[in-house]
């Protein structure tokens, strides 16, 4: 459930980035084809993107994280379990009936079109379906579906160039447009860049259509015609309406100058950069994580190495060494709980930092006196074991003057000091101690074996002597032990110091090597644009001479128009004095035959009407009457039925609605028609 809501909401996001980009630097330019499929492209990238999944931009989390984070959200889960679905459902159902309604209205305009091509006649050119109706919502195409008005004459200019704007809608497939925007707001309703989308995807089609529609034709006799017709009060989905808003922006882009296509393509490259960018700069952060985990991990595991061997525990210790008391078992077993925790410490710090380095010293102290109790520990119980008795036993046997004896015996103490540095708890130091001094013995020489009870008090007094230096001396030998493990500590972190020092070195250099390389870039990009404003220097001008020799054509025709428009006022007056003079002159008309009979048509109206052929038209009859001699060459009719000129002169003028009188020359005779329509 969470994931689905999150979903939704990072599509909006993604949306409004790319609108947010498309309203700063691509609206209202005029390459239009580019503008469609950039906002179709943004619909796609922002419903797909989210669910997009690289392992690159995956920026590692420690698991200490993790479990906190399941310790969360496992808190009180049984309790909040049951609301948390209600809500949900609650939410998605709403979601999905509002979606249900909004494609349902879809669905029902689309029908309604459907109806439409079964209700008018059909008409097929060039695979096009045209329809001939009486519909308000007309003219508007949907596929290859043309719906014209019966009200539009289709041979008249304007019809012409309706006709042209609706074919462009149908050459370039805008209803597939329609219908992929209308499905993802019905379903998507929610997201307020979509319903904008929509908005500026069916503006940029008539965009399309109008610069087509005027591409060979009179820019301003378009707008002109935009102007003087009427708007369609209902629009159907997924159909292209020739009438629709935004008619301002309309006239205003039909007047506005191409945008140059360079400007275009400078800044196609911007969501390219802004996505590799992003991409570098992830995955130069998941990069610089996951070094450091490593780098934490290696020292952990070298002070683990350096401190306790892994097949070998605290507990072991203990149990080794018997000669511990119980107060040196404790303290075993706390400093390893010590060094424990200092390691957990270690993975949450960064190992450049001064709190990472006095952690690794407390480590290193805390191995010590592990070493140091060890180390005593193993000298007292090796001077406590009966292999050191049994050299005593040896050394009170000895011959004072027999060499092979004294080479045994400093055999003897140098197996008492290997024995002491055997302490499998420390790693073998850099460099053994030196041996220990001969103990000054002085030896008697005699026939007899002489044991140690036998010695005078001062020869007693000197072996004891010299055992206690062979013990200090083994003590000492611990102790530089010790100290050499100390030293090889810190011998290794000045190697791990080392090899930081030179990865920073080798990631300086790549820096410095990338930085000129930048430069060299930078130093062509400069170039390129050097060259390219000469270039857009050298078209300025030219834009500029194009645009003085515009302006003087403008004047001309402005001129022009001038002095059309006087023209066609006196054109005007005179027609009107024409109109004036005719109507004066037409209050009694006379006919005469060309054989010399004459036919008088005597009429009297509110509005007579002669054209160049003799044909006449009244309305507002006051006064009509035929006199003289019949002629079969003049037909006449009432309200569509022939009658006689005698039933044309009994019938009463008030009843007449409007009189026309048509007439024809065949050689030298004189034919015509008198059609009367009467008020019934």
């Amino acid at each position: 459930m969470e994931a689905i809501l999150l979903y939704f909401g990072k599509t909006i996001l993604c949306s409004g980035v790319t609108f947010l980009y498309y309203q700063l630097s691509l609206k209202d330019k005029t390459f239009h084809h580019y503008n469609r499929f950039y906002l179709l492209a943004a619909i796609v990238i922002s419903l797909l993107l989210p669910l997009i999944r690289v392992d690159d931009f995956t920026i590692e989390v420690n698991n200490d994280m993790y479990m906190l984070l399941d310790k969360i959200q496992n808190f009180n889960t049984e309790k909040n379990i049951d609301n948390g679905n209600l809500y949900f459902n609650i939410i998605f159902s709403t979601l999905g009936l509002v979606s249900l309604y909004f494609l349902g209205k879809l669905i029902y305009g689309i029908f309604k079109i459907q109806q439409f091509k079964k209700q008018f006649q059909k008409e097929s050119f060039d695979g096009i379906n045209f329809y001939r109706t009486d519909l308000t919502e007309a003219p508007f195409s949907y596929f290859k579906n043309l719906f014209w008005k019966n009200a539009i004459t289709l041979h008249s200019d304007i019809g012409k160039q309706i006709l042209k704007h609706e074919m462009v809608h149908i050459e370039q497939k805008h209803s597939f447009d329609k219908i992929f925007i209308e499905i993802i707001t019905s379903v998507f309703w929610f997201n307020p860049f979509f319903h904008i989308i929509k908005k500026e995807i069916s503006l940029i089609h008539e965009y399309l259509a109008d610069k087509k529609a005027v591409k060979q034709s009179d820019t301003k006799a378009f707008a002109q015609m935009l102007l003087a017709s009427h708007f369609s009060g209902t629009q159907l989905p997924a159909a292209s309406p020739f009438l629709s808003s935004n008619l301002k922006k309309r006239l205003k882009m039909l007047q506005k100058p191409k945008t140059k296509f360079g400007y275009a393509r400078r800044i196609f490259a911007l969501p390219v950069l802004f996505s590799v960018a992003f991409a570098y700069l992830v995955n130069a952060k998941n990069r610089e994580i996951e070094e450091t985990n490593l780098s934490i991990k290696k020292v952990v595991s070298e002070i683990k190495k350096d401190t306790v061997r892994p097949e070998k525990s605290g507990q072991e210790i203990n149990s080794e060494l018997k000669s511990l008391s119980a107060e040196d078992h404790t303290k075993l077993t706390d400093l390893e709980k010590k060094i424990k925790e200092k390691e957990k410490e270690l993975n949450g710090l960064d190992p450049e930092s001064a709190l990472f380095s006095d952690k690794i010293e407390e480590i290193s102290n805390l191995a010590s006196e592990i070493g140091e109790i060890a180390a005593n520990a193993e000298v007292d119980e090796y001077f406590n074991s009966a292999e050191w008795k049994n050299q005593m036993k040896e050394l009170e046997n000895i011959d004072p003057l027999d060499k092979k004896e004294l080479r045994k015996i400093e055999r003897a103490a140098r197996k008492a000091a290997r024995a002491a540095a055997r302490i499998e708890k420390l790693p073998v130091p850099p460099a053994p101690p030196k041996e220990p001094k001969e103990p000054k013995i002085t030896y008697f020489k005699t026939n007899k074996t002489i044991y140690y009870k036998d010695l005078s008090p001062k020869d007693k007094e000197e072996v004891r002597k010299a055992m206690a230096e062979a013990k200090n001396a083994m003590k000492e030998a611990a102790n530089a032990k010790v100290e050499g493990e100390k030293a090889r500590i810190e011998s290794a972190k000045a190697r791990i110091e080392g090899e930081k020092a030179r990865k920073e070195s080798e990631s300086f250099r790549i820096e410095r090597a990338n930085a000129r390389i930048e430069s060299e870039k930078a130093r062509k990009e400069s170039e390129v644009a050097r060259i390219e404003s000469a270039r857009a220097r050298i078209e300025g001008d030219k834009a500029r001479k194009e645009s003085e020799v515009a302006r003087i054509e403008s004047a001309r025709a402005k001129i022009e128009s001038e002095a059309f428009r006087r023209e066609g006022a006196k054109a005007r007056i005179e027609a009107e004095k024409m109109r004036l003079e005719a109507q004066k002159n037409l209050k009694d008309i006379h006919f005469t035959r060309i054989n010399g009979s004459s036919k008088v048509m005597v009429m009297s109206a509110d509005f007579i009407k002669k054209d160049g052929n003799g044909n006449i038209a009244m309305n507002g009859v006051k006064k009509f009457n035929i006199t003289g001699s019949d002629d079969m060459k003049y037909k006449y009719y009432i309200d569509g039925k022939e009658v006689s000129k005698d039933e044309i002169n009994a019938l009463d003028t008030n009843n007449i609605s409007r009189v026309n009188v048509n007439t024809q020359k065949k050689g030298d005779v004189q034919q015509g028609e008198v059609r009367i329509k009467t008020k019934n």
